[in-house]
């Protein structure tokens, strides 16, 4: 993923290096997800999960300039919409409304390479 280039000259390198984080985060969270499946009384993915919407804040507070920026700027909404279960598919693409599976469609494209 392009996230990962996080050179000091790129437009959106504070961004890059946020999105670094959060996909760091996002791995722990789906980590501690896998290891107990018990979202609700886990205190490890409710951590997890804690440092994925702090970073999340933080990165919705910048405005990307490239197509690097916007990717991360996605993972902020894959992070919310992934199915725990299923790595790669988000929430919302079997959904009545063609307006929120052209939605998924498109998150879903940028957040490919994000997807483990």
């Amino acid at each position: 993923m392009n996230a990962h280039i996080t050179s000091a000259l790129h437009p959106d390198a504070e961004l890059l290096a946020l999105g670094k984080a959060l996909y760091s985060a996002w791995q722990a969270e789906r980590a501690a997800f896998v290891a107990s499946r018990d979202i609700v009384n886990d205190s490890a993915i409710e951590a997890a999960a804690d440092t994925s919407r702090k970073l999340a804040s933080q990165i919705v507070a910048l405005a990307p300039k490239t197509i690097d920026g916007v990717r991360v700027l996605a993972m902020v909404w894959g992070q919310a919409y992934y199915l725990s279960e299923q790595p790669g598919q988000y929430e919302g693409s079997d959904s009545e409304y063609p307006c929120d599976r052209a939605a998924n469609a498109v998150m879903s494209f940028l957040l490919k390479d994000v997807a483990a």
